[in-house]
């Protein structure tokens, strides 16, 4: 399963055994809490099946998805390399398998292995840049350009073909992670149908005209 990973795809024998020396397999079922903000890190969660939602407080109390861990992604590693407890807190979006690797092991295999080493700076750094992008869409746009650049980020990513995104989590959740309301998504996705640019209503959605999108986002 570790060798299944993108991350690990390809790494020396010697780093798959330090990291599944004491790997296990972990399930949790819609909505169940995998850590809570303020624990201790325990290690590194590979998702297996199914998906996770990173989560956070607003300042007015309220929960907000900040980022959607999908199959073959991974999350907490944070938590394992800054020795600090957790500012956020993970839940399943619906029945989940994972494949937790303790800290210890982890930090083992990054110090032996400097490809694993660079691969993590670089996913991480990945993820940085996505979420300045997602910061800098999500404030200034109108609700259906938001929309319109989650579908292009989207395109074609996991087991869906080029051309069509399938949405990883309930619709409130993608609102909330893309800092709108679920009517505001719904209205957002009916403007894009009406405009002959998207077509589906359900959690599949193809895109029919990439450049209509795109341009949207440049109006």
């Amino acid at each position: 399963m570790l060798r299944s990973m993108p991350l690990l795809k390809g790494l020396q024998a010697r780093t798959l055994e330090l990291l599944a020396q004491e790997a296990t397999r972990l399930r949790y079922e819609r909505e169940e809490i995998v850590f809570r903000r303020g624990s201790v890190p325990t290690g590194l969660f590979f998702v297996l099946e199914g998906s996770i939602k990173l989560l956070a407080l607003e300042p007015d109390g309220r929960e907000k998805v900040i980022e959607l861990f999908t199959e073959k992604r991974f999350f907490g590693e944070i938590g394992v390399f800054r020795l600090s407890r957790y500012r956020a807190w993970t839940q399943a979006v619906r029945s989940t398998e994972l494949l937790h690797v303790p800290s210890d092991a982890l930090r083992q295999a990054v110090r032996e292995d400097h490809e694993l080493s660079l691969r993590m700076l670089s996913e991480v750094s990945g993820r940085v840049q996505a979420l300045i992008e997602s910061i800098s869409q999500t404030a200034p746009l109108l609700a259906y350009k938001r929309v319109a650049a989650y579908l292009i980020e989207q395109d074609g990513i996991g087991d869906v073909q080029p051309g069509w995104v399938h949405l990883a989590a309930p619709k409130y959740t993608i609102a909330s992670m893309l800092n709108m309301s679920s009517e505001a998504l719904s209205r957002a996705l009916r403007k894009l149908r009406d405009a002959g640019m998207i077509e589906g209503g359900g959690r599949t959605i193809r895109i029919l005209d990439y450049k209509g999108l795109s341009a949207l986002l440049n109006t």
